[in-house]
């Protein structure tokens, strides 16, 4: 009995360290092993695959995925709101981050990295010429190219470094100042990382750029979250957010906003993807697609807003949408309305058409007396993007002449083209 005990102990002893092994049937019931029962030792430093995300302790607002994988670029909203995302979409769909990542050298951007710091020179002569730690120069050619170089750079240190010490030598016999002197021009250049490994400061409450934080890849954003998640969806690839890119945005406002975004940080996709929506809002609130369009610069946008915009009295425009469209946009949505609006007047104060059939007519005063009146009608309800279509809407009851009818027709034609050819767009 003990004999069959000790087998079985020595045989769990021999299979635990490799759990991973075929499974051995169980022996026959014995006394308890707790060998078996112990879980394999965890190791003392977490997993690999978890110290590599970003600040796991942190509740991000959104974090999409993109091929399974999260991103690796944290951003945080004016409001608090962190958002966790691609740095590759954002080199690839914006400008400003492209640059940023693009031309950055690695050093600054891994600053803690000891692998990519730069070897620190050591003075080799009195002459200040240095020469990396990690490896000398291996024959004359070497040494050649690169003594020159470093001597021609430390001439005016050399110079300076024997001046000083020849009138130090002249006031005092000490070699303590010429020793001195050399000391300083020998000591390297502090290592760029340690000049750039501290953090800068947190930048400020009223955030107008994106601005980095605690380290490279964080940044505090001068856009919401409503705004940035709008700004994200339509730079990240199509059904990633929402099944439309521009399902986000809902509203002229906010459209806008992502606009100003995408202007920031120069990204064309999402910029022609807002600028196209504003089109949506044209005959709802033309003046404000107008303002939107002038202070963006979208000159097509603006011409096609301001043939509805004109419609709009100028009394009736919001003092918001005044800001923005500014003095000039002002200036030409005003004047179209002007032009328009004395342009048809004109139009409407010419006579009827006459031939050698009105001057003998004794029904002429009818006819003119039916047009006097129905231009003073139209006159009363003008509005400058009319074309005069009120025009035909004329009652001709009343036993008129057949041939003081086709001029009143031909009175009518003329006015029609005419109004049409009045501009209609700045």
């Amino acid at each position: 009995m003990y004999e069959k005990n000790s087998n079985s102990e020595s045989h769990s002893s021999h299979t635990h360290p490799h759990p991973a092994s075929t499974p051995v049937p169980a022996p026959a019931p014995g006394p308890p092993n707790d060998d078996l029962l112990r879980s394999p030792p965890l190791p003392n430093s977490p997993a690999p695959a978890y110290t590599t995300l970003p600040y796991r302790d942190v509740e991000f607002h959104l974090a999409p995925l993109l091929n399974d994988r999260v991103g690796d670029i944290e951003l945080e909203t004016i409001d608090g709101k962190r958002f966790l995302v691609h740095r590759k979409v954002l080199e690839a769909e914006t400008v400003f981050f492209h640059i940023y990542y693009g031309f950055v050298p690695v050093w600054r951007l891994n600053a803690g990295s000891a692998s990519t710091r730069p070897p620190v020179p050591t003075a080799t002569s009195d002459l200040g010429i240095h020469i990396p730690t990690s490896r000398a120069p291996d024959g004359p050619s070497e040494a050649n190219a690169v003594n020159p170089l470093n001597s021609l750079l430390c001439l005016p240190k050399f110079l300076t470094s024997h001046l000083r010490a020849a009138a130090g030598a002249i006031t005092a016999p000490s070699s303590s100042a010429a020793t001195d002197a050399a000391d300083v021009f020998r000591t390297p250049p502090p290592a760029f990382e340690d000049v750039v490994a501290a953090a800068p400061p947190p930048p400020p409450k009223d955030v107008t750029a994106p601005t980095p934080t605690v380290n490279p890849y964080t940044w505090a954003v001068p856009e919401s979250s409503r705004v940035l998640e709008a700004f994200l969806s339509l730079i990240y690839p199509r059904g990633t957010f929402t099944r439309s890119p521009d399902s986000l945005l809902v509203d002229l406002e906010t459209t806008a906003r992502v606009a100003r975004a995408a202007l920031g940080y120069q990204s064309q996709k999402a910029l022609g993807l807002a600028r196209d929506k504003m089109y949506s809002w044209i005959n709802d609130d033309p003046v404000g697609v107008y303002a939107m369009a002038v202070y963006f610069r979208f000159t097509d946008l603006a011409r096609l807003a301001s043939t509805n915009a004109i419609r709009v009295p100028r009394e009736e425009w919001p003092n918001g949408d005044k800001i923005l469209m500014g003095r000039h946009g002002r200036a030409a949505l005003q004047s179209l309305q002007q032009e328009r609006n004395e342009g048809l007047r004109a139009i409407l104060e010419k006579p009827m058409e006459s031939d050698e059939h009105s001057a003998t007519c004794v029904r002429r005063a009818m006819i003119e007396e039916l047009w006097s009146r129905k231009t003073r009608d139209v006159e009363a309800g003008l509005r400058c993007e009319s074309e005069l279509l009120e025009l035909l809407e004329v009652d001709l009851r009343g036993g008129h002449c057949g041939d003081c009818l086709v001029l009143l027709g031909k009175t009518i034609q003329r006015c029609l083209y005419e109004a049409k050819g009045l501009p209609r767009s700045i």
